[in-house]
């Protein structure tokens, strides 16, 4: 009998982002979530009261990595990228992109 213990992430995970659309997220492969931890560790806070414009840089940047085979064109345009995210959506897709759960 197969193993059907991950079948929810095979499925991936609705994200409604601050643009209006649903994107289904699913968690990154090896190869992209190394490339998308580089950035996110680099990132000082994920805090609303401390954000500075760099770590917006990172934010984006993650989430580029995050995106990038489910929306290539919104991870290929930065500027509609940060008219996309906001604080609650960013969370949710690196909690997803990492293999967590969404709402924490």
């Amino acid at each position: 009998m197969a193993n059907n213990k991950n079948v929810d992430m095979y499925k991936g995970t609705e994200i409604v982002f601050a643009d209006g659309k649903t994107r289904e997220i699913r968690p990154l492969t090896i190869r992209a979530l190394r490339e998308f931890m580089k950035v996110a560790n680099d990132m000082k806070s994920t805090d609303e009261g401390s954000l500075s414009d760099e770590d917006i840089d990172k934010m984006v940047a993650a989430a580029k990595i995050a995106l990038k085979k489910v929306d290539p064109e919104l991870a290929a345009d930065d500027e509609a990228l940060e008219d996309a995210l906001d604080l609650r959506s960013f969370q949710e897709l690196m909690n997803v992109a990492m293999g967590g759960d969404p709402n924490q």
